[in-house]
């Protein structure tokens, strides 16, 4: 009879760390949308594992509609 095989956790001890496929990231990430002068017109703030293109939206929504009549000044 062969010899049992350690466990998982019994083989890596308290010297590891924490597992390479875990995908948790920490801290934030900052959406903005700039004009033409590269002046911020709105800016969100999310959490770091959130996806990029799900936020394009909200930023466009976000710039404010533009002001003053229309036709030639």
């Amino acid at each position: 009879m062969r010899g049992r095989l350690p466990r998982a956790r019994e083989r890596g001890g308290a010297a590891t760390g924490p597992s390479p496929v875990d995908r948790r990231k920490t801290g934030s990430k900052h959406h903005l949308i700039c004009d033409g002068k590269d002046t911020p017109r709105h800016v969100i703030t999310t959490a770091a594992n959130v996806n990029d293109i799900t936020q394009t939206l909200d930023l466009g929504d976000g710039i404010p509609p533009v002001t003053g009549r229309s036709g030639r000044p």
